[in-house]
Order: C-alpha cells, then sequence, then structure tokens
C-alpha cells in the first residue's frame, strides 16, 4: 500500500510538473530555430514563448552560432495548434515594469498565409527574427548621442570664431565699418533729396516738351511753306533778273544814252535790289537752320544783368 501510494503520487507529480511549465507531450509541441542578433541576456532554457501574449511554448535551448558567432541560436518548443506561419517573426520582449522578465514574442502570422516549413538542408523550421524594443532604443539612443557630441563639437568651433572673430581687433574694424555705413547712409540721403528736387524741375520741362512735341507738326508745316515761298521768291527774283539782262542787252545804246542822262537815279536803284536780295537770301538762310523763327520770333537777347 505504501509503494503503490508512493508511486501514484510521484506520477501524480510529474503530470501536474509537465503541466505547469507547459510541457505535453512530444506529440503536441514543434521545435523551431530562431537566430537573434541581439544580446539574450535575461533568458533561460525555462523562458516563456508567447504568441500576441498568450503562453504557447518555452525555450528549450540557447547557444552561439557555429557558422557566425555574432548570432544566438535559439531552440524554441511551441505548441502545434499555434499559428505560426510564413510572416510570424520572433523577438525578444521584457514583462513588468522591472523588465526582470524576458521571454520570446511571436507576433504576425495571418490568416490567409501558409504555415512556415522546414528548408531544405535544414534540422527545424527556422522564424525570421527582428531587434528588441530596448535593442531599437539602444541603437537610436547610441545615434543620438553621437549626434549630440558632433553638434556639441561644431558648437564649441563656433564659440570659438565668434571669440576670436569678436576680438579687440576686428570690434575696432567692426566700429569703424559701422561709422562710415552711417556716414554713407547721411551722404544717400542728401543725394536722394537732391535727386528729388532735380525730379521736380525736371517735370515742368518734361511738360513743356510734350506741349512743344503737339505743335511740331503744325510748325513743321508752316516752314515748309516758309521755305517753298522762300525758293519761288528767289525763283522769281532770278527769272526777273534775266529778263532784265535780256532787255539792257537789246535796248544797250537806249541804255548808254541813260546811263548818260539817269546814271545817278539807276545806281541807287540796283544798290537797294542788291541789298534786296541779299536779305532774302538770309531769311531763307535762317528758315532753314530755325523753322521756329515763323512761329516764336527771334530769340530775344539776355539784357544786362539777367
Amino acid at each position: 500500500m505504501v509503494g503503490l501510494f508512493v508511486v501514484v503520487l510521484g506520477g501524480a507529480f510529474l503530470v501536474l510538473s509537465l503541466w505547469l511549465i507547459s510541457v505535453g507531450p512530444a506529440g503536441e509541441l514543434r521545435i523551431y530555430v530562431v537566430y537573434m542578433h541581439e544580446s539574450v541576456a535575461g533568458l533561460t532554457t525555462q523562458s516563456l514563448v508567447k504568441y500576441e501574449g498568450v503562453d504557447v511554448g518555452q525555450v528549450t535551448s540557447i547557444r552561439l552560432d557555429e557558422k557566425d558567432p555574432s548570432r544566438v541560436r535559439l531552440l524554441l518548443r511551441v505548441k502545434v495548434d499555434a499559428p505560426v506561419n510564413r510572416d510570424t517573426v520572433a523577438t525578444i520582449a521584457a514583462q513588468g515594469l522591472t523588465g526582470l522578465i524576458y521571454f520570446v514574442e511571436l507576433h504576425g502570422g495571418g490568416a490567409g498565409s501558409p504555415p512556415l516549413r522546414v528548408k531544405s538542408g535544414a534540422e527545424y523550421p527556422e522564424i525570421p527574427s527582428e531587434p528588441s524594443f530596448m535593442s531599437r532604443l539602444q541603437a537610436d539612443g547610441t545615434a543620438l548621442l553621437s549626434e549630440l557630441r558632433s553638434t556639441s563639437v561644431d558648437l564649441r568651433s563656433t564659440l570659438a570664431l565668434v571669440r576670436q572673430a569678436l576680438g579687440p581687433s576686428n570690434q575696432r574694424a567692426i566700429a569703424s565699418a559701422l561709422d562710415s555705413a552711417k556716414v554713407l547712409t547721411a551722404r544717400l540721403a542728401t543725394t536722394a533729396g537732391t535727386l528729388e528736387q532735380q525730379m521736380a524741375q525736371l517735370g515742368p520741362l518734361l511738360d513743356g516738351a510734350m506741349r512743344f512735341e503737339k505743335h511740331l507738326p503744325g510748325l513743321a508745316e508752316r516752314a515748309d511753306e516758309a521755305l517753298q515761298s522762300t525758293k519761288a521768291g528767289a525763283t522769281a527774283i532770278r527769272g526777273a533778273a534775266d529778263a532784265l539782262a535780256k532787255v539792257v542787252k537789246a535796248t544797250g545804246p537806249g541804255l548808254v544814252q541813260l546811263a548818260r542822262e539817269g546814271l545817278p537815279q539807276i545806281s541807287p536803284l540796283l544798290s537797294e535790289l542788291r541789298g534786296l536780295v541779299a536779305r532774302l537770301r538770309h531769311l531763307a538762310g535762317e528758315l532753314e537752320n530755325q523753322p521756329g523763327v515763323l512761329l516764336y520770333g527771334r530769340p530775344r537777347r539776355p539784357g544786362p544783368g539777367e
């Protein structure tokens, strides 16, 4: 009776122990391999394997990979009914606020994804891994610290350059440049005021030029008419002179007598005629050079003191 009681109690204890550690009969479990590229400190051979927070197995082996020592080889014993598919990913997670309990978390594996199979030449199906949250946080923190150090070095260099630039000699140069800029600004302001006055004076001149431009067509027509009249007058005088020459030639004898008798009267007449021709030529030259004389007359000469 005592021996039977010990055997029954031992069997019950063994069954209870296997149930507590979630290890059932061999036919209900499946072994998977996971290669981790980060530290697995905190994992043990009895660490749990969870799928979306549900216990589905445990870690049975932890060792370095013989082919690549930079990664860790984990063997997971997972229940057959766990949805481990081709898109399932394994990562290391921590439980609780203290993070003292580590386990392997499986996630992914949609309903339409095919189950994960053993590759040719492999011993177990391989579940892909991804960095844990702590690993990503550590990498990001390291990169941030590197950037902060680089920024600090750049800031120190910039401050050194600023201190060098703000030295006594550079301060005097900057002060001199500022004084020169003030003088230049004052000169520019004076020049701008003078330019405004000149532009104000130029306005009436431009208005007068625009009004004069309006009268230019009529002035040109009148000047053309005056030139035509002057040319016609000169032609007429030339014709009269030719006719007079013919008359003088035809009446030569009579002119001789006339010269003897009326020479004192004809000589002044010819002198006045020559003066008239010279004045007409002078007038024609002035009209060709200054057509505006017909409208505005000859320019008045400034008197004393003007």
